[in-house]
This record gives structure tokens, C-alpha cells and sequence, in this order.
């Protein structure tokens, strides 16, 4: 056997290794985003953070836009940024931002990386007045609604209780909108601008893993995204 072709053949084998490897990790990622908890990819596992915080004194106060957009390649509703990336101890606000002048729109996501059980969920909803919950809902479940009336409601705080939602309608009068406290109408022929916004504190984040974040109302339609929380080996609860 010639040295080239020795050396080719070892290149297919690495390649192979390294292409089983890239499947088995990205099952592991796979498992753990489904979960929700802690189970890490080695990818993960494997990232050194030596950060000293806590509870109390989080390593870092971070606060991250999220935004609805509309995407030209599939025509369906998505996040922007639609990947987060923090490290365990980390202290975290959510600013959700919309301007759909047709649905509704959410930012929940289980609380497994505060440590909750997977069920318990913060949520943000940007929802008003002749807004849809689109259609992926189905008819005669919960949140469906072809045209909300009054406030929204349904927002869950950094422990999973129920809150008044803080949602607001910006001052969009310049734009041909109906102004802060006006309604949206998505029956009309040129829908008018409807931004909305909300705020949420979700706290320090204090385990591991990779955690979907999802509009209730446009899950199904592929309107998701990931907080990934790298483990820090100075984080003290």
C-alpha cells in the first residue's frame, strides 16, 4: 500500500469518525433541547467557564431584544435572534418586540434553567386588540381567537405565576397607526401598524442545557429558538 493511499484512506476513516461523532452530538442536542434540562452535548460539557458568581451576585446582568420578523424564505413567522447564548449564573431580562398588523405573538419558554420543573414556563405575550392567534391554533381551543378584544393576558413571571402582562402599543400615529391606546385591525385592506412591545425579568439562570423558546400561537409553524446555558464551574448557588 502506497503512503498516498494509506493517507487517503485514513483521511475516509477520520472523516467518518468525525461525521459519527457530529450525528451522535447533535442527537445529544437534540434530547436536551427536547427536555428542556440539564442533559448537555459534549460540545457543551466540554466548554470551560470558571466564572466566579451566584444567586446573589449573578456574573453578569444581561438584557436581550427579541424580535418577531416575517421570513422571505418560508413565509412564516420566526424570532430574531432566534439563538441565545449565556453562562450559568447569568442574570437575564427579555425585551419582546412586535410589529405584526396581523397576529399575536409570545415568548415562552420552560423554566427548567432556573431549576423549575419543565411544565412551569415564563411567557410574554404581545397581543391586542384585532390581533389573530393565527393558524395554527385550532378552532375551539384555548387561545384561539380570530380577533382578540381588550388587554392580554396569560404572562407568567420568572417562577411561573401568573402576572398582569406590561405589553404596550408604541405611539404609531406617524405611521398611519391608531396610537398607544388604539386598536389594532387586521380585517382592513392595509392592516395599519400595530408595534408592540414587552418587557420581562427572567432572572439568573442557574442550570445547564439548552432550552426552546416558542410563540404559543405559531409553534407549529416553526416559530422557535434556543437559550443555550454553558456550565460555569464558579457559579455557587
Amino acid at each position: 500500500m502506497s503512503q498516498s493511499q494509506t493517507a487517503s484512506s485514513t483521511g475516509r476513516t477520520a472523516l467518518a469518525i468525525g461525521v459519527v461523532a457530529l450525528i451522535i452530538g447533535a442527537s445529544a442536542l437534540g434530547y436536551a433541547v427536547y427536555l428542556g434540562l440539564s442533559q448537555l452535548p459534549s460540545q457543551l460539557s466540554s466548554v470551560s467557564v470558571d466564572k466566579p458568581c451566584s444567586t446573589a451576585q449573578p456574573c453578569a446582568n444581561k438584557t436581550f431584544r427579541v424580535d418577531w420578523f416575517l421570513s422571505n424564505q418560508t413565509g412564516q413567522d420566526r424570532f430574531y435572534p432566534s439563538d441565545i447564548t449565556v453562562i450559568q449564573g447569568d442574570n437575564i431580562t427579555i425585551i419582546f418586540n412586535t410589529n405584526d398588523t396581523t397576529d399575536a405573538h409570545t415568548f415562552t419558554i420552560n423554566l427548567g434553567l432556573r431549576g423549575f420543573a419543565s411544565s412551569t414556563f415564563f411567557q410574554l405575550n404581545n397581543s391586542w386588540t384585532g390581533l389573530s392567534s393565527g393558524d395554527f391554533i385550532t378552532p375551539g381551543t384555548p387561545g384561539y381567537n380570530l380577533n382578540f378584544t381588550g388587554k392580554p393576558d396569560g404572562c407568567q413571571d420568572n417562577n411561573g405565576s401568573t402576572v398582569a402582562c406590561n405589553t404596550q402599543k408604541q405611539d404609531d400615529t406617524a405611521n398611519g397607526g391608531t396610537g398607544p391606546t388604539g386598536a389594532c385591525n387586521n380585517y382592513a385592506s392595509t392592516p395599519p401598524p400595530c408595534n408592540l412591545w414587552s418587557i420581562g425579568y427572567l432572572g439568573v439562570v442557574n442550570t445547564p442545557g439548552v432550552y426552546e423558546f416558542h410563540c404559543f400561537y405559531h409553534q407549529k409553524g416553526g416559530m422557535v429558538g434556543y437559550i443555550t446555558v454553558l456550565p460555569n464551574k464558579g457559579f455557587t448557588a
